[in-house]
């Protein structure tokens, strides 16, 4: 209680003590509180070019899309945003302009990190210890934040966002200066501070989805044929997941933004009970995000056979990439690193077919070195080298990446599913 007394106090001084009353903080007050320069002097972020207001956050660009963009960063440890340290901040663009912003505080992926030995010799906590260190700094989070979001902003209203069941949230809202600002807490889970244009929870008509048809021509758009024989997906937003175990939220989220349907890692791996620090079962977040799929007449569709080009060739065809469980490792991601530079200064294509003998005889020997459970996408296929592109939650720069059938094989957890139409 003295830290959220000393908090509330330096906040008063922003505010000119007047903001715990009235809640009208300007955006000087509200920017020096967050510790960010957010808000615009005049006018709303939503006027504002994303990649501006980005760039003023210090955010790295995720990805660009013909539909829209992402930025994000995962601050140094100093950083303070209203007291409290954020692991991840994001913005997400529509149009060139800014849709939202996302501060995500004490949450079971990030925060655990945090309690693992620092220096040689350091005794490692116990997993119980663990846990009861990132549930404790959660509900801290929760109750800093809400006490400082009031002094700056007022009283807030109780909201539910996100689609009904698993995949809804129960948030504090209160309206600022044109901008929503949601206090989003999850017991365990998270804590997220997101801002979003008031509209967007207010229209009780909002757009429609989009129809079968119209997504199934904007997918096919988006499939590129390479002289090379190269079919590849692209335009598919990059989310990168951090340092943390969450590639199966991560892939869901790309998934299901390639598709036109909002989402958010953290909450997938809330609703499909991802283990803190990171590990969820394909199965799980595929369950969790039933209810969303079916109300935008989607469907979840399991593949059967190997990932290979004659299996998923009738998926990327039509635009839809392929989520693939497998078992990896660092030196498995280095190999294939090893092996892109090489394919992107190709131009004899038979030359490398013939080069891709080796790797595939040596296929059974990669896959003892591969023990980390991963998912990841399958966004591409060559049928005249025998190759698949695989598209990890690792942020830019791997984007697309090849493999041969044979080391997909042999690497496969045997899970492979898309969702469509």
């Amino acid at each position: 209680m003295k830290f959220l007394r000393a908090a509330a106090a330096v906040l008063c001084g922003l505010a000119a003590c007047s903001t715990r009353a009235s809640g009208s903080a300007g955006a000087e007050q509200m920017n020096a509180a967050l510790g960010l320069p957010i808000f615009p002097s005049n006018g709303t972020i939503w006027e504002e070019d994303a990649s501006v207001v980005a760039q003023r956050l210090g955010l790295r660009p995720e990805s660009e899309t013909p539909d829209d963009a992402n930025y994000r960063l995962y601050p140094r440890e100093e950083m303070r945003v209203l007291g409290r340290r954020p692991y991840a901040i994001s913005l997400s663009a529509q149009g060139g302009k800014v849709a939202a912003v996302g501060i995500v505080f004490a949450n079971k992926g990030d925060s655990v990190g945090q309690f693992a030995p620092s220096a040689p010799g350091r005794r490692a906590p116990r997993p119980e210890q663990i846990l009861r260190d990132y549930r404790k700094a959660i509900a801290e989070d929760d109750r800093a934040l809400d006490e400082a979001l009031e002094a700056l902003a007022g009283p807030a209203a109780r909201e539910r966002t996100g689609s009904p069941g698993q995949m809804q949230e129960r948030s504090r809202r209160r309206d600022w200066n044109g901008h929503a600002l949601l206090l989003v807490s999850v017991r365990d889970e998270y804590v997220a501070l997101r801002i979003v244009p008031p509209r967007d929870l207010d229209d009780a008509n909002p757009a429609g989805r989009t129809s079968s048809r119209d997504l199934r021509e904007k997918m096919s758009s988006r499939v590129q044929r390479r002289e090379n024989g190269d079919v590849v997906i692209v335009g598919i937003p990059m989310v990168d997941q951090g340092p943390k175990g969450f590639c199966v939220p991560a892939t869901m989220e790309r998934m299901l933004r390639h598709l036109g349907i909002p989402a958010d890692m953290y909450l997938l791996a809330m609703a499909a009970n991802t283990r803190p620090g990171g590990g969820t079962l394909l199965e799980d977040v595929l369950f969790a995000v039933g209810d969303t799929i079916r109300r935008h007449a989607r469907r979840i569709i399991n593949i059967s056979g190997g990932p290979e080009p004659s299996v998923v060739a009738k998926w990327i065809d039509a635009g839809v990439p392929v989520m693939w469980a497998l078992r990896t490792s660092e030196t498995v991601n280095e190999r294939i690193n090893a092996r892109m530079r090489a394919r992107s200064q190709t131009v004899d294509w038979k030359n490398w077919s013939d080069s891709l003998k080796q790797p595939r005889r040596d296929a059974r020997a990669l896959a003892k070195e591969a023990a980390e459970g991963h998912v990841c996408l399958i966004t591409g296929y060559n049928r005249g080298t025998g190759e698949i592109a695989l598209s990890d939650s690792y942020g830019p720069g791997y984007e697309e990446r090849w493999i041969t059938a044979e080391e997909a094989g042999v690497l496969s957890q045997g899970a492979m599913a898309v969702v469509a139409w």
